[in-house]
């Protein structure tokens, strides 16, 4: 019996919730995870999964066997990254959720330079717009933009998005500029429904203003919000990533810019460990380099 494969097996299977997603991701058959998980359990005399016909969900005692297993082949992989460091490479799996528009324009291109830095490391990024649980759901860590709730997960900021209240042309001959934030409830708005609240926020050197604008539209993706706004007389409100482009071009103009503050930190949260493992180390120093490359001008 190798108990690390055996490990290994049920790590897939509880992060991938079903053994057919798991024998994918392992490159095995499906009657060999169900075989694996079988013979662990029998080892352990403890049953770490209830199966169904659709998917399997782990027990109270399965949850736990969980962070303890990840933790050892943690270990494991830290072990062989050290002695690989004379390589400069990193082997292992690394689990990342990110935002989906922010995962596309801005991981993946650094995602690119990272695989070829370190071949051996194995990658896997779940975008998302979705809250994520990054234990039970088996992450290594999470990109999350904005100020974040008090929790028992450690953040570390990597770098910062700023926030921009645009509009097109059309909209501009249709209603005018704008003069102050406060006025921005009178006008038709795209949403991106992405947002925690149905509502806008504006921090200011006076306090937060709240704005309730008319949303004419509702989309859940801050691209798409902002490709709506250079094409129809409606107010956009999104991240610098989504409406770089529209600006460079003229076909979007910034508005109110100097009557808030416009910067929203970007950071890296992953579980409280005794050992952070050097792939997330790594990820989180490379992407906060990246980041600073990106943006120092």
């Amino acid at each position: 019996m190798n108990k690390l494969n055996l490990m290994q097996a049920y790590l897939a299977v509880y992060e991938e919730g079903s053994y057919t997603a798991a024998a994918k991701r392992l490159g095995k058959t499906k009657a060999l995870i169900s075989t694996q998980i079988s013979q662990l359990e029998e080892h352990l005399q403890v049953s770490l999964v209830t199966r169904s016909t659709r998917s399997v969900m782990p027990t109270t005692a399965g949850k736990s066997y969980y962070e303890q297993c990840r933790q050892i082949l943690d270990e494991i992989s830290n072990l062989e990254s050290r002695l690989k460091e004379q390589h400069h490479s990193l082997v292992g799996q690394l689990r990342i959720s990110a935002p989906t528009n922010y995962g596309e324009l801005i991981v993946m291109p650094f995602i690119s330079g990272l695989i070829k830095k370190h071949p051996d490391l194995r990658i896997e990024i779940v975008l998302s717009d979705r809250y994520v649980d990054i234990v039970s759901e088996g992450f290594d860590a999470a990109i999350r933009i904005g100020n974040l709730s008090d929790s028992s997960l450690i953040a570390n900021q990597v770098g910062q998005v700023q926030m921009h209240l645009c509009a097109s042309a059309e909209f501009l001959a249709t209603f005018g500029t704008p003069q102050s934030i406060t006025e921005l409830n009178q006008y038709p708005c795209v949403f991106d429904s992405n947002y925690r609240h149905n509502y806008w926020q504006f921090p200011t050197a006076q306090g937060e203003i709240t704005v309730t604008p008319t949303q004419s539209i509702r989309v859940n993706s801050a691209v798409a919000a902002a490709q709506i706004a250079r094409n129809h007389s409606v107010l956009s409100y999104g991240p610098d990533f989504a409406v770089a482009e529209y600006i460079r071009t003229g076909e979007l103009v910034t508005l109110l810019d100097n009557q808030f503050d416009n910067c929203q930190p970007v950071n890296i949260i992953y579980p409280h460990r005794k050992h952070l493992s050097a792939r997330v180390r790594t990820f989180i120093t490379e992407f906060k380099e990246y980041l600073s490359g990106k943006y120092s001008g």
